[in-house]
């Protein structure tokens, strides 16, 4: 289903080094030095325990403590407990993470996105809440569905409901200007690429490209955009249930050569596309209206670039591949009990409090977030609500877990980025991407 918004002119590897120190691994005694080694519950004879939680610095304007310390001042008062937060990188969360847990100095609540739980639920790092959640807990969260689980199991509750969704936003007075719909399919996108790509200035120069799609990221981050909805709507995915990849299958081969194609055969991308990250193409071409296409997080701050844009735009999570298959990636990332938490049962409360009708409504009320108990208020971006809802059953999915899959999908990103460049064949890199990631141990552990 597409959405018009907008306006015109005048309108308004962990597993090999993980050396578990748990004992020393948590919360601090409060007044204790917070550079120091945390150590669990406070000295016998101090009255207030500190629970240490980590989370990606993920406010836009940077004010994560702020509103952290504001939705968890009610559950320190009534707990008794000083809850200090670190807010860390995106892109350093995962390494923090493995120092962290390593040397004994994680936190003892914190935030996991899918590709890092199977590392730390093998370790046995992360609380598995079969024993924890009640039928209270089952009847007040909207998320403990199927699609959260891990392994078959819950091992954490969900922020919000679905956030980060990746859909197709598209420049409506483009299309418009060269006599196309809103894209639905492939086939479409394809088209209306080529048509669009175009000098406007007639000064010889290509001024007005296709895809505003970013190809330098460092990182397998931007996966999210270029990525992983691809291989969906083309029918496939990266791993089986099993856990091998199967991502040199007919359909993956074909979601690589259709970005392949946009890039090196239509050439519809801009020429710098390899030296942006996917953010920077969207805000240098499609924000100032030189693009008809992009693939990116559907957020609030995403459309907040185009308030002010002099071109009517909207966006779709259900493109189709050739087959008529759709795939949005949403993220369903979770807050977490760590296995090296003294005070186990504080923790959880700590867990419930975050995600729950309490605290965990109060920051998505802050946050402008989707809900995720029942009955609460949704406070997600009005531009989205109507669309998100209706895609839900039907396109917006998370990735699947799989072990080693941050291993494979460092080795997927730079591979792909090798595709772009034209130094490989789409089938050549799905091989080898799928020769990488099989050659790793995949196997869940021996109990």
């Amino acid at each position: 289903m597409a959405h018009i918004w907008g306006k015109r002119i005048g309108t308004t590897g962990l597993a090999t080094v993980l050396t578990l120190s748990m004992a020393a691994c948590g919360g601090q005694s409060a007044g204790s030095d917070p550079s120091a080694a945390p150590t669990q519950g406070g000295s016998e004879g101090e009255s207030t325990k500190v629970l240490e939680v980590w989370l990606p610095a993920k406010a836009t304007d940077g004010n994560d403590a702020e509103i952290w310390d504001e939705v968890v001042a009610p559950f320190e008062e009534e707990h008794n407990v000083d809850v200090t937060f670190q807010f860390i990188s995106w892109k350093d969360y995962e390494a923090k993470y493995s120092s962290g847990i390593s040397t004994g100095t994680g936190p003892d609540v914190g935030y996991m996105y899918v590709e890092m739980f199977p590392t730390y639920i093998d370790a046995g790092a992360v609380e598995d809440l079969s024993n924890y959640l009640t039928e209270e807990d089952y009847a007040t969260y909207t998320t403990l569905t199927d699609k959260y689980k891990i392994f078959g199991k819950f091992y954490g509750i969900a922020q919000s409901g679905p956030q980060a969704v990746s859909g197709l936003v598209y420049n409506k007075t483009i299309l418009d200007s060269i006599g196309e719909e809103a894209p639905k399919t492939w086939d479409d996108v394809i088209r209306i690429a080529q048509k669009a790509t175009q000098d406007t200035d007639g000064d010889g120069k290509i001024d007005q490209y296709g895809v505003a799609q970013g190809w330098g990221q460092t990182f397998y981050q931007d996966l999210n955009w270029n990525w992983y909805n691809f291989i969906w709507q083309a029918g496939g995915d990266i791993f089986d249930d099993e856990g091998k990849c199967i991502i040199n299958s007919e359909q993956g081969i074909a979601a690589a050569q259709l970005l392949y194609d946009l890039k090196n055969t239509y050439n519809a991308f801009p020429e710098d596309t390899m030296s942006l990250i996917n953010n920077e193409a969207f805000d240098n071409y499609f924000v100032p209206g030189n693009a008809a296409l992009a693939f990116v997080g559907t957020s609030e701050s995403t459309f907040n670039k185009l308030a002010d844009g002099d071109f009517e735009y909207g966006f779709t999570y259900d493109l189709q591949g050739p087959n008529g298959d759709m795939g949005a990636r949403a993220s369903v990332d979770q807050i977490v009990l760590m296995s090296a938490c003294e005070d186990k049962e504080l923790g959880w409360e700590l867990v419930k409090y975050m995600t729950g009708p309490e605290g965990g409504a109060k920051y998505r009320e802050l946050t402008g977030s989707a809900p995720s108990t029942v009955g609460e208020e949704d406070h997600g971006y009005e531009v989205t609500k109507e669309a998100l809802a209706a895609s839900l059953d039907t396109s917006i999915r998370p990735i699947k877990a799989a072990r080693r899959a941050t291993e494979v999908y460092d080795f997927l990103w730079k591979t792909l980025q090798e595709m772009m460049n034209g130094n490989v064949s789409p089938e050549d890199a799905m091989n080898e991407v799928a020769e990488f990631a099989n050659s790793l141990d995949y196997a869940a552990p021996a109990n």
